[in-house]
């Protein structure tokens, strides 16, 4: 099933800050304080093997004003431009730094002569306690402004605009080429997308063939040189179905279920994918309908309300297309797309598995119980008795309806037992000139029945037609499901 859970994910990669060696890592955080203030001056100390605890100092540009007597008594004003605010910078290349760590670093502040600013930058993610003491400590020592540079704020300064150049300079890499490589991928499934919708119309269903080719196979079309080609197709005809955000939805697998939408229970067989495509052979489709004639002889006996289907849909990313082939070849007469495959899935980021009966389905997920309704080995279908000297009479409407292959003529009713001696397999004539075969047979209150088939008003419509009365719907009825069939199929030809 294609179900996505929400997680929270950073935008970009960690940045592996021990990489660097303490040294350069006091190098990094020098360059990250070039714009952080108007320095009049930084000094790497910690080079310098006489440091006094300190990596760098700086000193922020402020215009002083101190206040001088003249010659005459009166107060004057002075500006000293070259003196300015004392800042000390800390590095830490370590990957934990706790309360204690924090505060064992902090002692080598002088709370006698503080500095005016202090920065502790370090590799490690801090604690909410290890905040608090930075907090705490600092202010009892009189520092007037104090920032705490964990590993997480590190690398989104690193990610601004403004600092590529540094991050390239010390990482290797540059978000600015990043983005613009994500660019030139947009672009690129941006152009995919627009190619598809030249070759397969832009309509919001598309139900068109498309060959899905590994990008990695180099001996297309000759299947023989895979010994596994069966169960991991290297190029395969699927049908495109519509449009999705991300990519193109496509029928992958549908086979035959039971499904008992009340119950929530489910059944399915793998024996045959109940999808034919243009691309088989003669012989591939007689043999897949030679199956499907097996399964149906089991599917076609369950209740009407509970033959469905299991339908496997799967979505190829537009990003994942590499090649888009519009004209195919004389084999494959139709577009063929070049995709990656990968592992199980092939060329498919992810799948839906959808029950459905009729137009009802639903998604399938772990509410679902699988139970055991299709046998492992399919037996040949075989015939209850023929009825050549009865008949079943219907309506004008109902005839009519049954003649055009009407889907919502799904059983005959009666209220008196007259079509009693029908049974499951039966076969019998309506009218004299249509075959049917008897499916299902059961007694059923009428509200009941109904709520089979989600109170359908043609259903109710079709009971009253062939009761040819109105009903209550807490009456009984027989119930006689049928499938049309014909006389050569019955009685063929020797």
């Amino acid at each position: 099933m294609l179900k996505s859970k929400p997680k929270v994910t950073r935008t970009y990669a960690a940045i592996h800050f021990e990489d660097l060696d303490p040294h350069r890592f006091e190098d990094l955080i020098r360059q990250m304080i070039y714009d952080f203030r108007d320095w009049k001056s930084i000094e790497a100390t910690g080079k310098s093997g006489n440091d006094d605890g300190f990596d760098i100092r700086a000193y922020e540009k402020v215009d002083t004003i101190s206040r001088l007597e003249n010659e005459d008594g009166d107060e004057i004003e002075e500006i000293h431009p070259m003196e300015g605010n004392l800042w000390m910078i800390q590095g830490k290349r370590e990957k934990e730094i706790g309360p204690s760590k924090v505060k064992s670093i902090l002692s080598d502040i002088n709370p006698e002569n503080p500095p005016y600013g202090y920065i502790l930058a370090a590799s490690a993610n801090f604690s909410k306690d290890s905040y608090d003491v930075f907090r705490t400590e600092l202010r009892k020592k009189g520092v007037m402004e104090f920032y705490l540079w964990g590993k997480s704020e590190l690398e989104d300064m690193l990610y601004m605009p403004k600092n590529d150049r540094i991050l390239f300079t010390f990482f290797g890499f540059s978000s600015t080429t990043r983005k613009r490589s994500r660019a030139t991928e947009i672009r690129s499934t941006v152009n995919v997308k627009n190619k598809l919708f030249r070759v397969l119309g832009d309509a919001p269903s598309l139900y068109k063939s498309i060959l899905i080719r590994d990008l990695k196979d180099e001996h297309y079309p000759y299947k023989q040189e895979y010994t596994d080609f069966k169960t991991r197709p290297r190029w395969k005809e699927y049908t495109a179905h519509a449009y999705f955000p991300t990519g193109i939805w496509f029928n992958v697998h549908e086979y035959f279920a039971y499904v008992d939408f009340e119950k929530k229970e489910w059944d399915f067989t793998k024996e045959a994918n109940v999808l034919f495509n243009g691309s088989m052979t003669d012989e591939e489709r007689e043999s897949l309908h030679e199956a499907h004639e097996k399964i149906k002889g089991i599917w076609e006996f369950f209740p009407k309300c509970y033959q469905g289907q299991f339908v496997v849909d799967g979505v190829v990313r537009y990003e994942d297309i590499v090649i888009v082939d519009e004209k195919g070849d004389v084999l494959h007469d139709l577009p063929h797309i070049y995709v990656d495959f990968k592992g199980e899935n092939g060329p498919f980021k992810g799948f839906w598995q959808t029950l459905k009966v009729g137009e009802r389905k639903v998604e399938l997920d772990d509410t679902w119980k699988r139970i055991s309704k299709f046998p492992k080995k399919f037996p040949k279908p075989k015939n209850g008795k023929i009825h050549r000297k009865k008949s079943i009479s219907l309506d004008d409407i109902t005839l009519n309806a049954l003649k055009n292959y009407n889907p919502k003529i799904v059983a005959v009713y009666d209220s008196d037992n007259k079509y009693n001696f029908l049974n499951p397999r039966d076969i019998i004539s309506v009218n004299e000139n249509i075959f049917i075969q008897i499916t299902n047979k059961y007694k059923i209150k009428i509200k009941d029945y109904l709520d089979l088939y989600q109170r359908d008003f043609s259903i109710r419509k079709n009971i009253e037609q062939q009761l040819g009365r109105e009903f209550d719907d807490n009456e009984e009825i027989n119930v006689y499901e049928f499938k049309q069939t014909y006389q050569h199929v019955f009685e063929p030809k020797i």
